[in-house]
């Protein structure tokens, strides 16, 4: 077991840890946010907890959201209180124990003459009505979250078009302002994992994967594959999760065959937010021609517009932006704002994975369910990311009482790495950047990534001036690509440009001009050869190639 007072979490320590273990209590199969915070909420537990995910941490639907914390006002007409209350709550624990991951964020609602609102049931259709029908909706949705503050008000149709200047005035009656949340999934998920593995004791490995399942005695033996070593090895636990999202979990003789899930794609779009006009507020786009609700967000200085919903029936790793998704979004994009045609700065797909209750992907329930695949043995499925903790908690209250441990969750009350900010710490990273000639903004950015674990990102720009070269429209510094290796397991240049700091998501070439720095960087870390080092990078624009990037 790693020194829960530990700084450091590497991929080679970790997989050196999964492999030498004698026995877990608990084995978690699959990295995404439902993954991580099943092994928080286990190691919080006591339990002794090993997590491997086949890919990256978040590499797919957990780094491909739409970013937001929200109850899901959609769920309201079909009356699913108790999924729209869940999220709302998670709201509340999110603020506080991952403060820096959490951001309140204004929605502005339109409403057209001549267009709808998408997801209402027959009752709250009618065009005369739809005003009504969404206060009534509005109203319920601030009970439901105990607001007391950031309560929605009504806009006339002159405060829209202020708010929103390039927002379509044609038709245009009247809206709303909301207030929901926002965070950075794939950051969210990094947290969790690294609260485990320093704050418990969890060990956590990246680019391994699950082969097969047998029943030993007291527990279960697991055949893992170091996907990037290209080794083999067992691993013995008393318990299982599996949280492989969209991908089949490993089946077990004599147990029950995994749920059927319905896959379904959504695809975003990226954009330089000033020719669209937005600010920084969301924009709710209320009706598609498919009858659906789509969003503009504001996100880490760049425009997200999404999303689509179609069924996907190929790989779950392999789904991508196609022309026609694209062409989808950027046409409901100028069917409400008088925009010029602009280009994307990057596109990219995620792929949901629902309970198949023989309903379409867009209205099939976003509820989660825990299956017992074999006694100690569960699967989790479907749900959303507002509420991966209550989801987490309920998989590991299945397994603690199969284990005979009477200890509750406690996550609601734990503060993630990072968290626990305050208007100190701000000002101090502030004052140590200046002399280092790194301004306020990127001091605003560290925190907003690390929270008060910023701090460590600082003590590297101190030590070494090579690792203050910014790069990624100055997003960046070289500080982060070592405390992305050190401290949060990154082993790849795609672990570091797409996922830990998103460099590949918010620079127009995709971080392809500073790759080369990043990998000299990383070889220095983690003893990469030259050959090592030219192979890291020839992978990286694989990625990117594959990605459509």
């Amino acid at each position: 077991m790693p020194d829960p007072s530990s700084h450091s979490w590497t991929r080679s320590e970790s997989l050196r840890q999964i492999a030498d273990a004698e026995r877990f209590d608990v084995l978690v199969v699959g990295g995404g946010v439902l993954g991580a915070a099943s092994a928080h909420d286990a190691a919080s537990r006591g339990m002794k907890v090993a997590l491997v995910e086949q890919n990256d941490f978040a590499a797919e639907t957990s780094s491909r959201s739409t970013k937001l914390i929200h109850g899901g006002i959609r769920y309201l007409p079909h009356f699913e209180f108790g999924l729209v209350r869940e999220g709302l709550l998670e709201q509340k624990v999110l603020r506080v124990i991952a403060d820096y991951l959490y951001a309140p964020l204004d929605f502005v609602l339109p409403i057209y003459r001549d267009r709808g609102m998408a997801d209402l049931p027959w009752w709250a259709s009618n065009r005369r009505l739809l005003p009504l029908a969404l206060r009534m909706g509005l109203t319920l949705y601030d009970a439901l979250g105990s607001r007391e503050t950031d309560r929605h008000r009504k806009l006339a149709k002159e405060e829209l078009t202020e708010l929103v200047p390039t927002l379509r005035a044609d038709q245009l009656r009247s809206g709303f302002l909301y207030t929901d949340a926002q965070t950075d999934d794939a950051r969210l998920t990094v947290a969790l994992l690294k609260t485990a593995v320093r704050k418990h004791g969890a060990v956590a490995v990246n680019g391994v994967r699950a082969d097969a399942v047998e029943r030993v005695e007291d527990g279960f033996s697991v055949t893992l594959k170091d996907v990037r070593g290209d080794e083999q090895f067992p691993i013995h636990a008393r318990s299982i999760v599996s949280a492989t999202w969209a991908f089949r979990p490993p089946s077990i003789e004599g147990g029950s065959e995994p749920v059927n899930m319905v896959l379904s794609k959504g695809v975003h779009l990226l954009f330089d937010p000033v020719p669209l006009g937005v600010g920084d507020r969301a924009v709710v786009l209320p009706e598609t021609e498919d009858g659906r609700v789509m969003f503009i967000v504001p996100w880490r200085g760049m425009a997200l517009l999404g999303t689509t919903d179609t069924p996907y029936a190929g790989p779950p790793g392999d789904a991508v932006a196609e022309d026609e998704d694209i062409d989808y979004l950027l046409r409901h994009l100028h069917s409400y704002l008088d925009v010029p045609e602009v280009e994307p700065y990057a596109a990219f797909a995620g792929v949901r994975a629902l309970v198949d209750d023989g309903e379409s992907t867009a209205k099939a329930s976003r509820s989660h369910q825990i299956v017992d695949l074999a006694p100690g043995y569960v699967q989790v499925i479907g749900g959303k990311l507002t509420a991966h903790r209550p989801i987490a908690a309920d998989a590991i209250d299945r397994i603690a009482q199969h284990l005979g441990i009477d200890r509750p969750s406690t996550t609601a009350d734990e503060l993630l790495i990072g968290a626990g900010l305050d208007s100190r710490v701000q000002e101090t990273l502030t004052g140590a950047l200046a002399p280092l000639g790194l301004d306020e903004n990127y001091a605003c950015e560290l925190v907003r990534r690390y929270g008060t674990e910023a701090s460590k990102v600082v003590d590297l720009l101190t030590e070494r001036t090579d690792l203050r070269e910014t790069v990624g429209r100055n997003l960046f510094t070289l500080a982060e690509v070592v405390a992305a290796t050190r401290f949060e397991a990154a082993d790849s240049i795609a672990d570091v440009a797409l996922r830990r700091t998103h460099l590949s998501w918010v620079t127009r070439d995709h971080g392809r001009a500073s790759a080369g720095r990043v990998a000299s960087v990383m070889a220095e870390e983690l003893g990469w050869s030259d050959s090592q080092t030219n192979k890291s990078l020839s992978d990286f624009e694989a990625v990117l190639a594959s990605e459509r990037l």
